[in-house]
This record gives C-alpha cells, sequence and structure tokens, in this order.
C-alpha cells in the first residue's frame, strides 16, 4: 500500500531549501537599496561638482580672476528641505596653473559620508 501526504523528512527538506532561497531573495533586495542610495548620492554630488564648477567658470571668464575657495556644506534631501539628518556634501573649489602658460586647472571636489566610510568625487577642468 502506497502512503498519502508527505513524510517529517519530506516536509523538513522543502522547509529548508525554502528559507534558504528567502534568505537569498532578503539579501539581494538589501544589497540592491544599498547600492541605489549610493547611486543617489554620487549623482547629488556629480550635479554639486558641475554646478560649481560651471558657477566659477561664469562668474571669472578671466583665467587670471580664478582663486581658491572652500564652501559651507551644502546639505541635501529628497523632498528639498534641510534638516539635521539630512545628507551632508562638502565642496571645495581648486585653482592652480594650468599645463600650457596663462591657463588656469580649476578642480571642484564633493566629499560626503556613507555607512562605507567618506567618499569624494573631482572634476577637473582647465580655463585658458
Amino acid at each position: 500500500m502506497i502512503g498519502r501526504g508527505f513524510s517529517l523528512i519530506e516536509v523538513i527538506i522543502s522547509a529548508s531549501m525554502l528559507s534558504v532561497g528567502l534568505a537569498a531573495i532578503l539579501t539581494a533586495y538589501g544589497n540592491g537599496s544599498h547600492i541605489g542610495a549610493h547611486q543617489e548620492r554620487v549623482t547629488v554630488a556629480m550635479h554639486l561638482a558641475e554646478t560649481q564648477l560651471e558657477e566659477a567658470l561664469l562668474l571669472y571668464p578671466d583665467a587670471d580672476e580664478l582663486k581658491s575657495v572652500t564652501h559651507p556644506p551644502v546639505h541635501y534631501t529628497i523632498d528639498g528641505n534641510i534638516s539635521p539628518s539630512a545628507s551632508y556634501f562638502s565642496t571645495l573649489r581648486s585653482v592652480e596653473a594650468g599645463p600650457i602658460p596663462k591657463t588656469r586647472k580649476v578642480s571642484v571636489t564633493v566629499s560626503w559620508s556613507e555607512p562605507t566610510g567618506p567618499q569624494t568625487l573631482t572634476l577637473t577642468t582647465h580655463r585658458s
């Protein structure tokens, strides 16, 4: 006679396989959300660096007028409100002599913190 239903061992093996699969899915979901948050901060940093670089080039059309300056931290939140818990980005604009006489090398570095540690992004251009 053939028994009906599942044996206890079959149920335990199925439950084990299900739990391993769910653990893998939850881990992948968690990693995906961390990567998404990191990419959002990189995008914000890139926009800040581009803005600072364009501002420097528009305000100082002559290469001799460009000067190094440190800006106060810029606060950012998704909804645009400034709050103490907002992610903050510090920008630093540096200007030095370019590789060709009468040119300037203009760099903007954006720094911010993430759970994995401090991060930086630098954009550089040359101005004649």
